[in-house]
């Protein structure tokens, strides 16, 4: 969206704090990093979310694929992990919205890109999606409590989760 001559970053057209967008950001990388590790066949190497003022926000996660075990499923979990956790959060936090659902599902644009490269039938990205929300949820709560240090505690309402 383009503002006074200029382009909005999505924090702003999202009406996020800053705060909120670099928690946004960390979470995506959360998601991928938990469904990794926790299907046992790719260790997280690297979780890295860089923050220059006035610049972009850049994040990653790092990860090896256990050599013998970088099955497809595996992949697809691991891709699917980032936006389930951001649908997560949001709904936590009570920022959900069907505007920032949709937002964020254009955002995870390169883990769609590179789930789509994987050639997987639907039955099995949805497979992999299904399981990718079980994973990520059940490590929630341990990731929830690193978070907290930093951040203001929130009551969950009711959640939302992504169509995958």
């Amino acid at each position: 969206m383009i503002e006074g001559g200029r382009q909005q970053t999505i924090g702003e057209t999202w009406r996020f704090t800053d705060h909120q967008y670099r928690r946004y950001t960390a979470i995506h990388v959360i998601g991928h990093a938990a469904t990794g590790l926790a299907t046992g066949n790719c260790p997280v190497d690297a979780c890295e979310l860089t923050i220059t003022p006035g610049a972009a926000t850049d994040a990653f996660t790092d990860i090896s694929w256990v050599p013998g075990h970088t099955a497809q499923h595996t992949q697809l979990i691991f891709r699917h992990g980032g936006l389930l956790a951001q649908e997560q959060w949001m709904g936590e936090m009570r920022l959900w919205t069907p505007e920032r659902s949709l937002a964020a599902r254009s955002d995870a644009r390169y883990d769609f890109a590179a789930m789509e490269q994987l050639a997987a039938d639907e039955s099995s990205v949805r497979k992999a999606c299904d399981e990718s929300r079980k994973l990520m949820l059940r490590y929630w709560r341990g990731s929830r409590r690193q978070r907290r240090s930093s951040a203001t505690q929130a009551t969950p309402p009711g959640r939302r989760s992504a169509t995958c």
